[in-house]
């Protein structure tokens, strides 16, 4: 357990110089939308489940047909 949490805070050979500036423009936008929750120009907007579970069942077809035809090449 502890060689695993000694592995996390390894610098060298490790991809997390690279995705730095990705990470900290993520952790922004998160900070940015966490701070205005919901509120666009003193108008309340409600977030519910529907979008995100539209979003997730095209997604869905979307990966089943591109796994499918990846499958079907190899």
């Amino acid at each position: 357990m502890i060689v695993w949490l000694r592995l996390l805070f390894v610098w060298r050979g490790s991809i997390l110089s690279q995705i730095l500036p990705q990470l900290l423009a993520a952790l922004g936008f998160a900070v940015l939308v966490t701070l205005v929750h919901g509120q666009v120009w003193r108008w309340k907007v409600p977030l519910n489940f529907v979008p995100f579970s539209l979003i997730g069942l095209a997604l869905a077809i979307f990966l089943g047909f591109r796994n499918g035809t990846s499958y079907s090449r190899w």
